[in-house]
């Protein structure tokens, strides 16, 4: 029968042939010691040692009981579990009373679950916040620091600079006012985007002028002066600034611009009014001149009933540049109060209009993005900018009443009655700029929804439509700068917490909800780098149920949602230039 004996250097146990043999009690000890260290360590697949059924209550008299040293506990991973366990009972107990829960903040490392704090642009933008103070502005502030953005604040000298001192430190306070060109070009220093959000304190006219009226335009202005002093600085142009199209200092641009066509107007008359008509349709004169302050002067009479005159020249730019990734012309001009229209034909020799009226006896500035061309022939494609070869403009005598005509049939005044019934006109344009496209919008400005269009009778409209007024002339004021603009009409502002209703984004004047100063300011720091927001006008509101005879139209809702951009869906389908 083979005998089996173990070491004592795997399992701590003596070979039998010495069990009988005497140990000093201290070698004893420590050989006990050693067996439970040993034993610990060993594997569970160890085969166990026999024993002596005779010996066995002896050996079990002997053995020492296992000893748990602090060594064998790992706190870190005791840690992890008891804050484990305990954030599943909190857990448990939270949702029996209120919709928060906690999270294990190990979990939270992704750089998308921290997607709504970061911002690619931020930190090397620079924003103008004009109406910090105010109940959007403010909001704004914050949200903007929180992201990176380098911001500046303009306030005004003494409500507003109060109100500034819990500003934080890394806010730049500007002090001034907003109908102040010098504070303004001192606010737009350094300045990569600007966002208004100041409006008027009192239903004061010169204080709603100055603030909802002026006050885009003037920072607009003001922002244009800056960029365009820094690119001179640098010998270069601003990429902001508009190209010249036409303008007539030039002394080659009277032989330019010439006399295209007189169109005789067609009438289904009767032969005596078609004979009277006949004769006083060879008189129709249209004539292009330059006057002593360098304008343009197009002017003329017709006498036939749908006759019409047009001047035009060929497209020639500075620097041979042309209309490629412009958004649209920029025409100042004086007419004496009727309609123009402004032609383009391409290089195919196809034509495409659009109207343009300049008040009476001013210039003005009159905005025509590209969108707003049609062709004259129906079935052409859109205007594609960068074939335009050929400018013009054109006037249409407009259909006017023959009854003084009909009523003096074979009388002899009948050639007087057409001679009264001739048309005159006169055009005066200083020049033709081209505005310059871009990606993102450069000025964002916060407006007020007006009353809806059902609504227009009411006393509150009229109150309303008090304080609208002004800020739509702003608007179109802004519009006319040439800068990347995205105009938010918010409804009546609230004061709640912002992100926890749906908001409805519309073009029309239909919208009645509130919303709050936070989902505004939300919606405006959104838009500063959505390109789907550039050159747009819109309201926002509150999802709501449209009145009785709207649900024809389709409100499209967007919740904010912290995880992606709902802006850009929501103005996806809004129409631009607007």
């Amino acid at each position: 029968m083979t005998r089996r004996t173990f070491s004592t250097a795997v399992h701590g146990l003596r070979p039998r042939s010495l069990a009988a043999a005497p140990l000093p009690a201290s070698h004893t000890q420590r050989q006990a010691r050693r067996s439970l260290q040993v034993r610990a360590a060993s594997s569970d697949e160890q085969p166990e040692p026999k024993v002596t059924p005779g010996k066995k209550g002896k050996r079990k008299g002997k053995e020492t009981p296992e000893v748990v040293k602090l060594d064998d506990f790992n706190p870190y991973s005791i840690g992890r579990k008891s804050r484990a366990i305990f954030d599943d009972v909190w857990q448990q107990f939270t949702k029996l009373s209120s919709p928060t829960r906690s999270f294990n903040m190990e979990q939270l490392g992704s750089a998308g679950d921290r997607s709504e704090f970061e911002t690619p642009q931020a930190a090397f933008t620079t924003v103008l916040v004009a109406g910090a103070t105010g109940r959007v502005g403010r909001v704004l502030v914050r949200k903007l620091l929180l992201r990176g953005y380098t911001v500046k604040a303009l306030v005004r000298k003494r409500e507003g600079m109060e109100a500034a001192t819990g500003f934080p430190s890394t806010v730049t306070v500007v002090n001034g006012d907003v109908g102040d060109y010098e504070a303004c070009k001192a606010a737009c220093e350094g300045v990569d985007k600007i966002v208004y959000c100041a409006s008027a304190r009192t239903t004061m006219t010169g204080d709603l002028k100055r603030v909802n009226e002026d006050g885009p335009e003037m920072l607009a202005v003001a922002y244009h002066d800056t960029l365009n002093a820094k690119a001179r600085r640098r010998k270069q142009i601003s990429s902001r600034a508009k190209k010249e199209v036409v303008k007539f200092t030039r002394e080659d641009r009277l032989d330019e611009w010439q006399v295209q066509e007189v169109k005789k107007g067609e009438d289904n008359m009767s032969k005596v009014r078609s004979k009277y008509r006949a004769k006083q349709s060879r008189r129709d004169e249209a004539t292009v001149t330059i006057n002593k302050q360098q304008n343009l002067v197009f002017e003329g009479t017709l006498y036939s009933m749908r006759g019409s005159a047009e001047a035009g020249s060929p497209l020639r730019m500075r620097f041979d540049e042309s209309l490629k990734g412009c958004e649209g012309l920029l025409v100042r001009a004086k007419t004496d109060g009727q309609p123009y229209i402004l032609t383009l034909t391409t290089s195919e020799n196809k034509t495409y209009t659009a109207r343009i009226s300049a008040p009476a006896d001013r210039f003005a500035n009159n905005r025509v993005p590209f969108n707003a061309f049609r062709p004259a022939e129906a079935g052409d494609p859109p205007l594609e900018p960068v074939l335009v070869d050929r400018i013009g403009v054109r006037f249409e005598a407009r259909n006017r009443t023959l009854q003084p005509v009909l009523t003096n049939l074979g009388s002899s005044s009948v050639l007087g009655d057409l001679d009264s019934n001739k048309l005159d006109f006169r055009f005066e344009m200083e020049y033709i700029k081209a505005l310059p496209g871009g990606e993102e919008t450069d000025f964002v400005m916060v407006s007020c929804a007006g009353a809806p269009l059902w609504d227009r009778d009411s006393e509150a409209a009229a109150v309303r439509d008090k304080r609208v007024g002004p800020l739509r002339r702003g608007e179109a004021a802004l519009r006319k700068t040439g800068l990347g603009y995205t105009i938010i009409r918010p409804g009546p502002l609230l004061e709640e917490p912002g992100g926890y209703k749906a908001l409805v984004f519309d073009q029309g004047e239909r919208i009645t909800q509130g919303i709050s100063c936070a989902d505004v300011a939300d919606v405006c720091l959104k838009a500063l780098h959505d390109p789907l927001a550039r050159n747009k006008t819109f309201e926002v509101c509150y999802e709501y149920t449209p009145e009785a005879g709207l649900a024809m139209y389709e409100l499209v809702a967007h919740l904010p949602d912290k995880a992606n951009n709902y802006l850009g869906p929501a103005l996806a389908t809004l129409e631009k230039n607007t």
